[in-house]
C-alpha cells in the first residue's frame, strides 16, 4: 500500500532516487560502523587505542580468547582499513589507522567510559 502524497511536493522523488540509488559513502560508513558493533571488537579498538600497537598472541591473552578469534576479527577490521599491521619477524602488530570512523568510535569509547565512570 502506497501512501497518498500531497498535491505539491517541495522535492522531486525522481531526482531522490537517483542520488541514493548509488552511495558508496554511506556503504562504506555502514560497513566500517558494523565491524565495530561486535564486542570483542570494540575491546580490541579500545586496546589499540590505549597503547597504540599491539601483537596478535597479547591481544589475545588481555581479551581472555584465542589468538584464531582475534586473528579472525582483525582481518575484518583490515578489510575495512581500521587497523593496520607492521611485521617484526613472524610477528605482526597491529594499530589503529587514522580511518575517520575510528575517531567518531573514539569519542563513543570515551563518552560510554565516562557515563559508567559517572554512575559509580
Amino acid at each position: 500500500m502506497r501512501c497518498k502524497p500531497p498535491e505539491v511536493r517541495p522535492i522531486d522523488l525522481g531526482i531522490l532516487r537517483e542520488d541514493y540509488a548509488f552511495t558508496p559513502d554511506l556503504d562504506e560508513l555502514a560497513a566500517g560502523l558494523a565491524i565495530w558493533s561486535h564486542p570483542t571488537r570494540l575491546r580490541i579498538f579500545a586496546l589499540l587505542d590505549q597503547v597504540q600497537q599491539m601483537c596478535v598472541c597479547d591481544l589475545a591473552e588481555v581479551l581472555g580468547i584465542s589468538v584464531s578469534a582475534v586473528s579472525q576479527n582483525l582481518a575484518k577490521m583490515r578489510a575495512q582499513r581500521l587497523v593496520k599491521f607492521r611485521r617484526d619477524a613472524q610477528t605482526l602488530y597491529y594499530a589503529l589507522t587514522d580511518h575517520p570512523i575510528n575517531a567518531h568510535i573514539r569519542r563513543a569509547v570515551n563518552e560510554a567510559r565516562d557515563q559508567v565512570g559517572a554512575s559509580e
